[in-house]
């Protein structure tokens, strides 16, 4: 039965008493104005006993509904009040109670479907904040750079597992706790800390810092960069400081590049320097009156071979210049002869072979057929694999160059007998300005090497190495047969 229905039920009751004592006073007050003389004494107290139960009836059923009444409308809406708060609360109900099929229990029952309706918004929009929490996560996680997160109080609110590395300490150790606390007793965060307490944020005038870790193997270097979080402002006040974003570059690599640029002008300015110097030297004695014939012949010819030795080097100069500038390489491809190219090779190096008093081996097949290369890089390439192994073979030590057929390929190798290099270092000596380990690579311009696996590269074979420490070294490459 609906609310209105009891409501109108009660007042239709109440009604029909006042009706029925109204019309039996009235019926009463017309009977005794047409002059009823002879009532008995007993006619007239029923009659007035019935005006007086009509009285009580009425009143008793009005106090009834008056108390009734409120309590029939409210206590629904009550109960509905007390759903809708444990709905809306912490626990985990999500429906309200139906308990009859009326107005309230229709109320109840909008308010369980929009209930329904926002419970599966909310979990669409849960999944898509874990699917996009997870991403982030997935994102951060893969970041190949230190990351950490400091809310607007210092909290320290997000460490990717790199961070946690190079500071040593666990992400449990970190998350959760303010960076002061953690900094206490982790010097690494400390110093990490004293550019944001110098207000050095990125973007300013001040360079970012560089830090080592030397916990870390090779001692990586790692750039600061400091970025302030702004919040967005709101209507309680302007934007304000969020938080700090500290992010960790590894510039391992840029600080060797610097390093290997540095000491490749201190190389290049040594080995430009010696030549020039030789040629004043010997320009001075030419143009001594006491010089011989015999000793002008003599100093003309070391003239040409230093003017030769720095030609050679601004040579390697230049195709690093035109490698770099992505003009790429001019290649003019032909069939050639090995033999060839090995003769003319070997005939360069001839008098450095003379003056370390080293012997040269040639192991080069009668069938070895024909390459289809560049003679002039791949003789360059030749050339500058025998004057490394004759500057680092010990005197009267031993050169071999030999030459095979490999698959569609021919394979060239030229063997030592110098003090080796390590396997770490088998891709290095071909970067630019790389030079060899230690004392290996000293007074090596590092261009040597790169610019000729560019040339090999360039003609479709490849150039490796193969060596162990004090067990000499064993350069190939390979050219396509024609």
């Amino acid at each position: 039965m609906s609310l209105k229905l009891k409501i109108r039920l009660s007042v239709l009751l109440l009604l029909l008493l006042l009706l029925g004592l109204g019309g039996y006073a009235f019926f009463a007050m017309r009977y005794l104005e047409q002059g009823a003389h002879g009532i008995e004494r007993t006619d007239f107290m029923a009659a007035r006993l019935s005006v007086l139960a009509f009285l009580v009836a009425g009143t008793a059923l009005g106090v009834a509904l008056m108390v009734r009444l409120p309590r029939i409308v409210v206590r629904p809406l009550r109960r509905l009040h007390v759903d809708m708060q444990r709905v809306t609360g912490p626990g985990s109900a999500t429906r309200v109670a139906v308990g009859r099929r009326d107005e309230v229990g229709s109320i109840a029952t909008a308010v369980n479907r929009v209930l329904s309706q926002a419970q599966d918004e909310r979990r669409i929009t849960l999944a898509e904040l874990f699917t996009e929490r997870n991403r982030m996560d997935s994102l951060v996680g893969s970041l190949d750079e230190g990351l950490l997160l400091l809310d607007e109080h210092g909290t320290i609110v997000l460490a990717n597992p790199v961070a946690c590395d190079l500071l040593g300490t666990g992400a449990a150790g970190l998350l959760g706790r303010p960076a002061d606390t953690v900094a206490a007793t982790n010097e690494l965060l400390r110093a990490l800390l004293e550019p944001l307490a110098a207000h050095n944020l990125a973007g300013d005038d001040v360079p970012d810092p560089v830090f080592t870790f030397p916990h870390k193997g090779d001692n990586p270097h790692y750039q600061l960069s400091i970025s302030p979080i702004v919040a967005r402002p709101t209507a309680a006040g302007p934007a304000r400081a969020g938080g700090y974003i500290l992010c960790l570059r590894n510039v391992s690599e840029f600080k060797k590049l610097d390093e290997m640029k540095s000491a490749f002008l201190a190389t290049i300015s040594h080995e430009l320097k010696t030549p020039l110097a030789s040629i004043k030297l010997s320009l001075m004695l030419l143009r001594n009156e006491r010089t011989t014939d015999a000793e002008r012949q003599t100093l003309a010819a070391g003239i040409g071979e230093e003017t030769q030795r720095l030609l050679s080097m601004v040579g390697q100069l230049i195709d690093v210049s035109r490698l770099d500038a992505g003009a790429g390489i001019k290649l003019n491809p032909a069939p050639m002869l090995l033999a060839e190219v090995v003769a003319y090779a070997t005939r360069t190096v001839q008098p450095q072979l003379h003056d370390k008093q080293l012997r040269l081996d040639l192991h080069l097949p009668d069938n070895l057929p024909a390459v289809h290369a560049d003679v002039e890089k791949t003789t360059w390439v030749l050339i500058n694999l025998l004057s490394n192994a004759i500057r680092y073979s010990p005197v009267a030590a031993s050169l071999v160059i030999r030459a095979i057929p490999w698959g569609e390929m021919v394979r060239v190798s030229v063997e030592d007998c110098g003090p080796g290099i390590p396997t770490e270092f088998h891709k290095r000596i071909f970067q630019r300005f790389a030079g060899g380990p230690g004392p290996v690579g000293k007074g090596s311009s590092g261009l040597g090497l790169s610019i000729a696996r560019e040339f090999i590269d360039a003609q479709g074979g490849r150039l490796w190495v193969e060596s162990q420490p004090d067990c000499g070294s064993r350069f190939l490459f390979t050219l396509p047969v024609a």
